[in-house]
C-alpha cells in the first residue's frame, strides 16, 4: 500500500500542464481572447484611432490648415468699410457738407508676409510630429499594459498548479492517515497548506482580471496578440529621430516662428490703405447775401495711407511674452532628453540584470525539480517529517515560479528598451 501512496504522490506533485478550469471569483470575468492572426502593430493602431487624443490631432491639423489661409491671404487683417459725413449747420451754416467714403485694407508690413508663412509651415509639420509622437506613446501604453497582463496571467497559472498540487497532496495525507501511516496532525496541516495556496490562486486571479481590465479599457478590444516578443534594437542611444524628440523640436521651431511674428506685427496694428472718394456740396450765395437752396457740388478721389511708426515700448510686453513660451518649450525638450537618457539607462541595466538574473533562475529552477524527486522519496520513505517536506516543496515551487516570470520580464524588458529608444511595433 505504501508503495502505491508513494507512486501516486510521485505523479500528482509535477506540475501539470493545465490550470484550475472553473473561476473561482464568480461571473466577473473581462474575458479577452488570444488572436493568433493580431500583431501587436495592428493593436497599436486601432487603440490610436479610438484613443480620446485623437480629437486634439485634429484640432492641431484644424489650427495648421488656418494658419496657412492666414499667411496665403494678400491682406493682413480684417478689411473695413469706410463712411464720414462733415457739415456746418451748427457752426457757420453756409450749407458746406462734406461725404467721404472709402474701402480700408490692412498691409503686410515688410518680412510679415513670410513670418506669417513660417508659422504656418512650423504648425503644420508640428501637427504631424505629434501624431506620430502620439502614436508612439500609446505603443508603449499597450506595450505595457499587454506584459503587465502576461505577468500575471503566469503568475496565476503557476499558482493554479500549485493549488492543484497542494489538494492532491491533502488527498493523498488524507488516505494516509486512515490507514494510519500519519498523525491527524500532518492531515490539518496540508488542509492548511491548501487553503494558503487556495488563497494566493484567488488573489493571483483578481490581478488578471484588473490586468484584463486595463487592456479593455485602454485598447476598446477584446482581443489580444498571441506573440508579444520583440528583438532587441541594435542601435544603444536616442537621436533626433524619437518621435518624441521631433515632436519637441517641431514645438521649439513654432514657439521661435511665433516670436518673430509677434516682433514684426506692432500688436496688429497694420499699416492700411483706404481707397474711396470724397463728395462735397456748397450752398450758393444770393445777391442780398442769403443762402439759395441751390446748391454746387464736387467730387473726388480719397486716397489715404496709414504707417504706425514707433510704439517699441508698448510692444515690448508681446515680444517678450512669445519669447517667454518659447523659453518654456526649450526647457520642456530638455526635460525630455533628460528623462529619456535616464530612462534608457534603467532600461538597458535592468536588462543586463535580468539576463544575469534569468541564467541563476534556471539554475535554479534544474535544483528545485531535483529537490522534489529527493524530498518525495525521502516523505515516502517516512524520513522527512510533512512539515519539512512542505517547506522543501514550497521553496522548489518559488524557484520554478521565479524561472517562467524571469523569461517574461526579459521580453519585457526588450520592449520597454524599444520603446525608450522611439522604436514602435
Amino acid at each position: 500500500m505504501r508503495a502505491f501512496l508513494g507512486f501516486t504522490l510521485g505523479v500528482v506533485l509535477w506540475f501539470p500542464h493545465t490550470a484550475l478550469a472553473e473561476p473561482v471569483l464568480g461571473d466577473h470575468l473581462d474575458e479577452i481572447f488570444i488572436d493568433d492572426g493580431l500583431t501587436l502593430k495592428e493593436v497599436v493602431d486601432m487603440t490610436f484611432e479610438r484613443y480620446p487624443q485623437s480629437a486634439l490631432i485634429e484640432a492641431y491639423q484644424e489650427e495648421a490648415r488656418a494658419l496657412e489661409q492666414r499667411s496665403s491671404s494678400w491682406i493682413a487683417g480684417y478689411p473695413m468699410i469706410y463712411l464720414q459725413y462733415i457739415d456746418d449747420a451748427l457752426i457757420s451754416n453756409r450749407g458746406i457738407s462734406d461725404v467721404q467714403s472709402g474701402y480700408q485694407v490692412p498691409l503686410w508690413m515688410w518680412g510679415q508676409k513670410d513670418a506669417s508663412q513660417k508659422v504656418s509651415d512650423e504648425a503644420k509639420q508640428a501637427a504631424e510630429y505629434y501624431t506620430v509622437a502620439m502614436k508612439h506613446e500609446i505603443a508603449g501604453l499597450v506595450r505595457d499594459t499587454l506584459w503587465n497582463w502576461r505577468l500575471v496571467e503566469n503568475r496565476r497559472d503557476i499558482a493554479g498548479k500549485i493549488l492543484e498540487v497542494a489538494e492532491k497532496l491533502t488527498r493523498v495525507v488524507q488516505r494516509r492517515v486512515e490507514l494510519g501511516d500519519l498523525a491527524r496532525a500532518d492531515l490539518l496541516l496540508a488542509e492548511s497548506d491548501e487553503l494558503e495556496k487556495k488563497t494566493l490562486y484567488i488573489l493571483a486571479e483578481a490581478e488578471v482580471m484588473h490586468a484584463r481590465k486595463a487592456y479593455q479599457n485602454l485598447t476598446r478590444m477584446t482581443r489580444v496578440p498571441r506573440h508579444l516578443e520583440e528583438i532587441v534594437s541594435k542601435v544603444r542611444e536616442m537621436d533626433e529621430r524619437h518621435p518624441a524628440i521631433a515632436a519637441a523640436n517641431a514645438s521649439v521651431e513654432r514657439a521661435q516662428a511665433e516670436v518673430e511674428l509677434t516682433r514684426l506685427s506692432k500688436q496688429g496694428n497694420q499699416p492700411t490703405v483706404l481707397l474711396g472718394s470724397d463728395s462735397t456740396s456748397i450752398g450758393q450765395t444770393n445777391k442780398d447775401g442769403s443762402y439759395g437752396t441751390s446748391r454746387n457740388y464736387g467730387t473726388g478721389t480719397n486716397l489715404v495711407f496709414q504707417i504706425p511708426i514707433g510704439g517699441d515700448d508698448w510692444h515690448a510686453p508681446q515680444v517678450a511674452q512669445a519669447n517667454l513660451l518659447l523659453n518654456e518649450k526649450i526647457v520642456q525638450r530638455e526635460t525630455l532628453r533628460r528623462q529619456l537618457e535616464k530612462a534608457l539607462h534603467e532600461a538597458q541595466h535592468n536588462f543586463e540584470v535580468d539576463t544575469a538574473a534569468m541564467a541563476i533562475a534556471d539554475r535554479r529552477k534544474t535544483i528545485a525539480v531535483t529537490q522534489i524527486e529527493m524530498s518525495k522519496i525521502a516523505f515516502e520513505a517516512g524520513e522527512v517529517a510533512l512539515i519539512d517536506y512542505l517547506k522543501i516543496l514550497s521553496g522548489a515551487q518559488a524557484a520554478i515560479r521565479d524561472a517562467t516570470e524571469r523569461a517574461i520580464l526579459l521580453q519585457k524588458d526588450t520592449a520597454i528598451i524599444n520603446q525608450v529608444l522611439g522604436i514602435s511595433p
